[in-house]
């Protein structure tokens, strides 16, 4: 069969097919041939195990990676590793961090500072990462290629198969092709997989397509309120700042400098008497700091990285640099803007870059943080429910832990004023990765680890380093697996699979958590005054259940039995919501489905804290609780000093009474005396609420019932002064009852 070359997708957009034998292809040099048995694109850190794991094994492995750094993320700045649960990592990935431990015990001491400020290893320097990664790859004899980019017309495939791939040296422009029995894609990019014609995905999925509540668009209008689009969470830079004399350069001036998106860091240092940086940046003993380097984490850029998911690599240099100097511009302006005071930007300039980290790209990172890009549609397809509810495979080769975690998104205009849209944070148990979800359907040669078959939702957790560590080495045994037995990728044995995952020390079985659904009226409808049978069915369970009941959206428990009856006296639509907990204490998710009582009903008023007045600073959290994933709250830490307040304010439709419902995140560092005051057309009353405990096993408790007026104030107003301890604040709801 005529061996057939595959545009790559990344391509300039105008390319001319020359035909082989042609003047101006004889006039292109040979590319220099290289053979392997397993060749892996992209060294990010799954890329590396990837090729450690099939080289111990004695397969001859070729690393060929576009950038001259070897780590992605983790030697290009991300540096404070976000783990989720660390029972859950094992493997390579273990090691990794094991080996950062040793690095710094063996160089600065066993009781040194800097083996205590690594934690055990999930801290460290850039630079450290890069050395630990390289000594990996260089003891266990990989070839290592850097400054590789695929060239296009880079992927030859013939009989469902890659054949080889062609890649160009961005600084000498010579041309490499690379032969090989199994490739791997660990590029952040999904370059690969997508030059070899995968289907692949950029975008948020619409909440429809996978019954996913969280997916799609977060703030928007109501009617588009969770539609999908071809947006991608933001990217920034992970750059490496220091405070330390000895290392530390000045940030430079960005050639593109762009103060003005970062100007709300002015407003607040004088409005607010700040003096020092480490008073607007109280998080800053947080950036992880090891030997006087931190990983700040700040100055995401929504809508810049649009286009570069698919981007050639000219285009893709373009938004790095723009990603670069919309980071480096923060930085400037905090330490040089007139309008800031002198003692301030004293203390800013105390912060540089240090002179002995990516040296080969002026002490800032080369490596822009690609949060999401290319998501293959592969075998199986990983959404919400998978990370949720649908928690075990037979096919797992890792899990994962970590929040369902989406940075901002876009920018939205809104009656109120523009607001970003996007975040959310929900937290999850740990949750099996299936072996389908990193092999493509064809070819059967390809495997694919980072760009992995899931929805955006689900990406959000999985897209952490140690879980893309643990799939690169799943991915480099599976490649051992079928080049040894000549077998699709695809028809590998998955017990040959796990029993060398298991015995390299990886985990593989999720935790058990009970599984419950409503079983309620048929299409979801009901008649008022009728009573209405409802029931719950165990999916997932192993001991006898207790069950709590609420059928108005209020919070309060309104029944216990296991196969309740309830009657609906108003027509509107509700929210019936179910918790179980089991004989050892274990909670299910809260369940929900909605019941509509009469026709052409209006819903429920409820205000979100993104809808709500708020003055002094509230900072961005997310529930750490069962009944708040999928929440987003605001809070108040340093309430002495600056009280804050929240206005939740809302224009009702019917005159009448209703129930008001307040949404708080509940912890045992929260307040317990928060004064809410209920402004109603009686006048206003103030309930105290222990945030400390909220009373009920859902995220409302009910503050209680109030007359209002069509079209008159309906306030709930919070405020922390006099207030000792955390205040969290979440959604205000008034649920009419009746005239």
């Amino acid at each position: 069969m005529k061996k057939l070359r595959l545009l790559s997708l990344f391509a300039l957009p105008a390319m001319t097919i020359v035909a082989p034998g042609s003047a101006s292809a004889a006039a292109q040099p040979a590319p220099a041939e290289k053979r392997c048995d397993i060749a892996v694109f992209g060294a990010t850190p799954a890329g590396i195990m990837a090729a450690v794991s099939a080289a111990r094994s004695g397969e001859k492995v070729i690393l060929l990676e576009p950038s001259y750094l070897v780590g992605g993320m983790m030697s290009g700045g991300l540096t404070k590793t976000d783990i989720g649960r660390r029972e859950t990592v094992g493997g390579l990935s273990f090691e990794f961090f094991a080996r950062v431990k040793k690095y710094y015990a063996e160089t600065y001491g066993p009781d040194s500072a800097q083996v205590k400020e690594c934690k055990n290893g999930l801290f460290f320097e850039p630079s450290v990462a890069d050395r630990i990664f390289s000594d990996m790859l260089r003891e266990a004899g990989v070839t290592v290629l850097r400054k590789e980019r695929l060239a296009p017309l880079a992927t030859v495939t013939e009989n469902n198969r890659i054949r080889s791939i062609t890649t160009k040296h961005y600084e000498t422009g010579a041309e490499t092709t690379v032969r090989a029995r199994v490739f791997i894609d660990a590029t952040y990019e999904g370059d690969l997989m997508a030059s070899a014609h995968v289907p692949y995905r950029v975008g948020r999925e619409a909440r429809v397509e996978y019954n996913e509540s969280l997916a799609g668009r977060t703030h928007a209008p109501a009617q588009y309120r969770g539609a999908g689009d071809h947006r991608v969470q933001s990217y920034n830079i992970r750059s490496t700042l220091t405070n330390r004399d000895d290392i530390r350069v000045p940030v430079p001036k960005p050639r593109t400098y762009t103060p003005e998106p970062h100007r709300h860091f002015i407003d607040y240092v004088n409005k607010h008497n700040i003096r020092t940086f480490e008073e607007l940046f109280h998080d800053a003993p947080l950036w992880g700091p090891v030997n006087g380097k931190s990983d700040p984490n700040k100055a995401d850029y929504p809508g810049a990285n649009y286009a570069y998911a698919e981007a050639d690599y000219e285009m893709r240099a373009f938004i790095v640099g723009r990603v670069r100097d919309y980071w480096a511009s923060m930085w400037w302006m905090l330490q040089n803007d007139p309008a800031l005071p002198d003692e301030f930007k004293q203390s800013a300039r105390k912060w540089g870059l240090p002179k002995d980290e990516f040296v080969e790209s002026g002490n800032i990172t080369p490596q822009i943080y690609v949060r999401e890009a290319r998501r293959m549609l592969g075998r199986h397809l990983l959404t919400q429910n998978d990370l949720e509810r649908d928690r075990w495979k037979p096919d797992t080769i890792c899990m994962g832990s970590y929040n369902i975690d989406s940075h901002d998104v876009s920018f939205v205009q809104t009656p109120g004023g523009l607001t970003k849209e996007g975040f959310l944070i929900s937290g999850v148990d740990a949750y099996e990765i299936p072996y389908r979800s990193i092999t493509p359907i064809a070819p059967d040669n390809l495997l694919v680890t980072c760009a992995v078959s899931a929805t955006h939702i689900a990406y959000g957790s999985l897209r952490m380093e140690p879980v893309f560590m643990m799939i690169g080495q799943a991915a480099g045994f599976a490649a051992r697996i079928a080049r040894r037995e000549a077998i699709a990728v695809q028809d590998v044995s998955i017990e040959k699979l796990q029993v060398a995952l298991a015995g390299a020390g990886i985990p593989l079985k999720a935790p058990f958590r009970p599984v419950v659904a409503i079983v309620g009226p048929a299409g979801g409808r009901a008649v008022a005054g009728e009573p209405v049978q409802f029931a719950a069915r165990g999916v997932h369970v192993r001991s006898p259940l207790s069950y709590y009941w609420n059928f108005d959206g209020s919070g309060e428990v309104q029944s216990t039995d296991p196969a309740p009856v309830f009657t609906f006296t108003t027509p509107k639509r509700y929210t019936v919501s179910l918790k179980a907990v089991d004989a050892d204490g274990t909670h299910s998710l809260v369940e929900q489905q909605t019941v509509v009582i009469g026709e052409d009903v209006e819903p429920d008023a409820s205000v979100t804290v993104e809808g709500a007045k708020l003055t002094g600073r509230w900072d961005r959290g997310f529930s750490r609780t069962m009944e708040g994933r999928g929440r987003v709250n605001h809070h108040a830490m340093d309430i002495d000093r600056n009280p804050k307040t929240a206005t939740f304010a809302a224009t009702l439709p019917r005159t009448g009474r209703y129930r008001v419902a307040f949404a708080f995140e509940q912890g045992p560092d929260c307040a317990t005396a928060v004064p809410v005051k209920i402004t109603h057309a009686g006048g206003a009353d103030t309930v105290i609420v222990n945030e400390r405990e909220r009373g009920t096993p859902f995220a409302f408790r009910p503050l209680g019932e109030f007359r209002f007026e069509a079209g008159k104030p309906a306030e709930v107003f919070i405020t922390t002064e006099g207030v000792s301890g955390r205040v969290t604040i979440d959604e205000v709801r008034w649920l009419w009852i009746g005239p």
